[in-house]
């Protein structure tokens, strides 16, 4: 992953498609027009109307929710799609961490038993964006080992 963003369409892209994608949109920062700087700021929300963007929602290091119209942003140093295990925003990956472990367990819950492609490629994109670390007190993944994926030719 770590790859650079180049403006509010691949924002838009990478934040409409999460599930499949996984991973966040971390700054090195944000400074806005007021002068206000916030440090490894994760990008949440960003809303457009046609072609137009108009506001767009982050969280900062320090747990503050902001939304800001676009034309109040002076800069968003160095934008990267990161994996949530990666993230330098300690405040966000606690939250994001939390928020796709509750999915994973509900997921492997409902899907007991029944081991599809879908399922275990879904468990496997979780993991790999949350990190295994997180999952493995919480959760029993030795299906991922006995159920490796199939390659299908033709």
């Amino acid at each position: 992953m770590n790859y650079e963003v180049n403006g509010f369409a691949d924002i838009y892209m990478i934040l409409s498609n999460e599930r499949r994608v996984g991973g966040v949109i971390e700054a090195e920062s944000i400074r806005l027009r007021s002068g206000e700087v916030f440090t490894h700021p994760v990008v949440t929300h960003i809303d457009f109307t046609g072609t137009t963007f108009y506001t767009m929602g982050f969280v900062s290091n320090t747990g503050l929710k902001v939304i800001v119209n676009v034309n109040e942003i002076c800069s968003i140093v160095s934008p990267m799609h990161k994996r949530t295990k990666e993230l330098q925003n300690s405040y966000y990956k606690k939250i994001k961490v939390n928020e796709k472990l509750k999915y994973l367990k509900r997921l492997c819950e409902v899907n007991e038993g029944y081991y599809t492609e879908p399922f275990i490629k879904e468990v496997e994109a979780i993991v790999n964006d949350i990190g295994i670390e997180s999952v493995e007190s919480e959760l029993n993944l030795d299906f991922l080992r006995k159920y490796p994926r199939l390659v299908q030719i033709a």
